[in-house]
């Protein structure tokens, strides 16, 4: 037997197996054999029919195709083992030749990353700097949230609460049809119809025709550049009556006595607000820069289960948005070929990240000791009691050997990023810190990218790769 081995760039083993002439008389024969023992021949025991009547009556190529098949199964155990092959998904069998009978394994095997000088990279979070007009802001949101609704008889104006039914849209589209849609108009921030500044002017119960035509940045790319016709009929108006900013406002709806002292403590809830968002951020765009100096190369299955397990998360988070899957399709107006199609960029951009991850943890052979998982599980426990969880209860769930498992995995994660992290801003590097989920505000990952990468779990880890502990 020879065997010739060939690692293509996309991390695929190519395995020749050219067979000699006793092995496949061997392999011919123990198919004969368990044909005739599933059909058994007349006049014979089931496995005992000789190899010429057997032959003779399913044919050389049915003993052929048995012979290879059980042949195929041993040596591929033979071939992983001798070659130091380590298969990340099943491998693909191919018969190029019968005579002599050369068998060929397409198998996908680990990847290999070859992280670049992570070490020297310098980078500088982004100052958690908090305008006036962002204090003021938020100021004017917690006003409108203290607002009243007056009913009016005039005409509708910009700033006033309306109340439509809307029918309509796109030429050659299936129209829409909704009633009693409410509307600030000119508040951009919420509103729902993006002709709303055209029904300033009207009355109670009047009805008008209205021409949009969408802008070419418009959120849907179905609807960008189209015009679309609308009736709108009003049926009610309301005028928003703001509280007085005053120290009797911040008293109403806060602990503190004067509206200086709420303003205080409104920049300094959007400080902490933005450092936190800044340091995932940071921490992300670490990840993403020892990425692109990185050398990665994976088989492209490992692609293709990754843009499967992004495509369930897409189809789960509109599930939750209250949309159905068949709705979404039909709207969109895409196949699900092409919306999978749209989130392979990402997919593959979260691919590299994880990849780069794991080769982190062992370059920096960070390890995890059972005190760090046991000090990690009582702060759960803390957070389920606050959340009104009796502490015996939680601390046996987390105590099972998969969560500590879990646990422990996220750590060595959590502490490898937050080593690349201190060495990007030129500081020491810490050994023991652990930033734990309190630290940091992780944002939903609807895009399928990472967006805080030392909160990645074992389930988001790519099939086939484990990191050794």
């Amino acid at each position: 037997m020879n065997i010739t081995k060939e690692i293509t760039p996309d991390r695929l083993a190519i395995v020749t197996v050219e067979l000699d002439e006793q092995q496949l008389a061997g392999a011919m024969k123990r198919a004969a054999q368990t044909i005739s023992r599933a059909r058994p021949m007349p006049g014979f025991r089931p496995g005992k029919a000789p190899y010429e009547m057997v032959e003779r009556t399913f044919g050389k190529e049915v003993l052929f195709e048995e012979a290879v098949e059980d042949l195929s199964r041993t040596l591929y155990s033979q071939v992983l083992k001798e070659n130091d092959l380590f298969p990340i998904d099943t491998g693909n069998l191919e018969v190029v030749q019968k005579e002599p009978v050369v068998l060929k394994y397409t198998i996908p095997i680990v990847p290999e990353v070859k992280l670049g000088n992570y070490k020297e990279i310098r980078m500088t979070p982004a100052d958690a700097e908090v305008t006036d007009d962002e204090v003021e802001g938020t100021l004017n949101r917690f006003q409108l949230a203290q607002a009243t609704m007056t009913p009016v008889e005039r005409p509708a104006q910009s700033g006033d609460v309306i109340t439509v039914d809307v029918i309509g849209g796109v030429e050659g589209e299936e129209p829409i049809e909704e009633k009693d849609v409410r509307v600030t108009i000119g508040d951009k921030s919420a509103a729902y119809l993006p002709f709303d500044e055209q029904l300033i002017g009207m009355s109670v119960g009047e009805t008008r025709e209205v021409d949009h035509t969408y802008p070419e940045d418009y959120d849907d790319e179905e609807f960008r550049g189209k015009t679309a016709h609308y009736t709108v009929k009003l049926q009610d108006i309301k005028e928003q009556q703001l509280p007085e900013l005053s120290d009797e406002f911040a008293q109403a709806i806060s602990q503190f006595k004067t509206l200086d002292q709420f303003r205080g403590n409104i920049r300094d809830i959007l400080r902490r607000v933005k450092e936190r968002d800044n340091e995932v951020k940071f921490a992300n765009d670490v990840l993403q820069a020892i990425v692109d100096q990185s050398e990665i190369a994976y088989a492209p299955q490992m692609l293709e289960h990754e843009l499967e397990h992004s495509f369930e998360n897409y189809k789960e988070n509109l599930q939750q948005m209250g949309l159905t899957w068949d709705n979404y399709v039909r709207l969109s107006g895409k196949t699900e070929a092409e919306i999978k199609e749209g989130l392979k960029p990402n997919a593959e951009k979260r691919l590299k990240q994880l990849l780069v991850l794991g080769e982190l943890v062992r370059e920096e052979k960070v390890t995890i000791s059972p005190e760090q998982i046991q000090a990690e599980i009582e702060r759960r426990v803390l957070e389920a009691v606050q959340s009104g969880v009796n502490a015996n209860v939680a601390r046996r769930a987390l105590n099972t050997p998969d969560v500590r498992d879990e646990i422990s995995f996220n750590l060595r994660i959590n502490q490898a990023m937050t080593r690349v992290v201190a060495m990007a801003k030129g500081e020491q590097a810490p050994s023991g810190l652990i930033l734990t989920p309190d630290m940091v505000r992780g944002e939903s990952i609807t895009s399928g990218l990472i967006t805080d990468p030392r909160q990645v779990r074992g389930q988001d880890w790519p099939k086939g790769i484990e990191l050794s502990k």
